[in-house]
């Protein structure tokens, strides 16, 4: 008999240019069905929060994110096994109850689901982390209630939370790390595995500014914008040509500051729909180049991406801020670790000259460190279940 595992989502709650967060919690849960388990995705959202395509107020019934949530379950089989509560009821809860009961495991991915009853009714309740460094900072110093209470593990993609050098909070909490998981059934292309040359620019997929900074110990812990700007005259050290897909407009000062540097910035939205244009986009890079969070670099935390994974399986080359990933994840070929503008202009021009063995080297990297039932069977490991 096949064990259970309930994974609390947030696939509803982000229904507009979703691509890349809907897969964040799609990649989890696709990798624990391909490794065995029966699994019964949950997810709370409020009726006053919905949306349509704009982003402005509407009803439940019109929402986008009503539309959202049941045109993903429908594409990728679990509307059968799935449970939307909105305003705190659902129209399935005895199922789901029965369901949980009998799992193995609640897996809670960012804490976002909270019904206690649903909470309790597995054997496990683990707490998985998307957002680190941010996350215990909101805990600790914001008083924000993250949903801790009540789990009985805790993991992190940010690999190196606990370390004696990562200037975060631990929370009191042992923090077991994990990559980030990616689904080679679906982020395969064939294009990349035949050898077909790959697009002429460097691309990332990012919102330029995300949330406000936060104050940890007397430092600010900013978003990429922070970082981006540190690399702004980046294209006049390399002949490999950059491209930011982001929500900056061209009547923005950041957007001429870029353009004028020798930077491509294109909208993001329209990449997002259908969620295979995303994957288009990314295919048709070059590879990834991109930074982290100055939240993420500061802390030293071990954060590493739910999109690089992506690009890692579609064979296409990751170079990518340091955060304290590296070790964890080989570095050096297929996936490359930058710390300033030197070691960034330096990677691109190492990796464009070579470019055939890191494609290799990347699609090799996601074969046997990020495959999502690897990803999934590691850590259900370390949890013992």
């Amino acid at each position: 008999m096949s064990k259970k595992v309930v994974i609390g989502v947030g696939i509803a709650s982000y229904p507009v240019a979703a691509a890349g967060n809907t897969w964040a919690f799609l990649q989890w849960a696709l990798g624990f069905r391909a490794a065995g388990w029966d699994v019964w995705l949950v997810e709370e959202i409020r009726s006053d929060k919905c949306i349509d395509d704009d982003y402005k107020p509407i009803a439940l019934g019109k929402s986008a994110n009503l539309r959202h949530w049941h045109a993903t379950l429908a594409e990728f089989g679990f509307t059968e096994q799935s449970s939307l509560f909105i305003d705190g009821e659902t129209t399935n809860r005895e199922a789901l109850l029965q369901f949980a009961r009998e799992a193995d495991l609640f897996f809670n991915i960012s804490g976002h689901f909270k019904d206690k009853d649903v909470l309790a009714a597995p054997k496990q309740r683990v707490y998985v982390d998307l957002d680190p460094a941010f996350t215990q900072i909101w805990a600790e110093v914001y008083n924000s209630n993250m949903n801790f209470a009540g789990h009985d593990a805790f993991v992190s993609v940010g690999m190196r939370l606990g370390a004696a050098d990562c200037r975060c909070p631990a929370m009191g909490k042992q923090w077991i790390p994990t990559v980030p998981p990616v689904n080679l059934d679906y982020w395969t292309h064939p294009a990349a595995l035949l050898g077909i040359p790959a697009g002429k620019n460097w691309t990332t997929v990012t919102h330029w500014y995300g949330y406000p900074a936060i104050e940890y110990l007397g430092e600010w812990y900013d978003n990429k914008s922070a970082e981006f700007l540190k690399l702004l005259p980046l294209p006049s050290k390399t002949t490999e040509p950059l491209e930011i897909a982001t929500d900056l407009t061209p009547d923005l000062r950041e957007y001429q500051d870029f353009t004028k540097a020798g930077w491509e910035l294109t909208l993001a939205r329209p990449l997002n729909t259908p969620w295979q244009k995303y994957r288009q986009y990314l295919a048709d890079s070059r590879g990834e180049f991109c930074v982290a969070k100055n939240g993420y670099v500061r802390s030293k935390c071990g954060w590493f991406s739910d999109r690089s994974v992506c690009y890692l399986a579609l064979g296409r080359p990751v170079i990518l801020q340091e955060t304290g990933w590296s070790e964890f994840l080989p570095a050096g070929e297929g996936l490359v670790a930058f710390t300033d503008l030197d070691s960034a202009a330096n990677a691109l021009n190492a990796v464009g000259a070579n470019y055939e063995r890191h494609s290799r080297a990347a699609r090799r990297i996601a074969e046997e460190y990020c495959a999502a039932p690897v990803v999934v069977n590691r850590l259900v490991e370390r949890l013992r279940v």
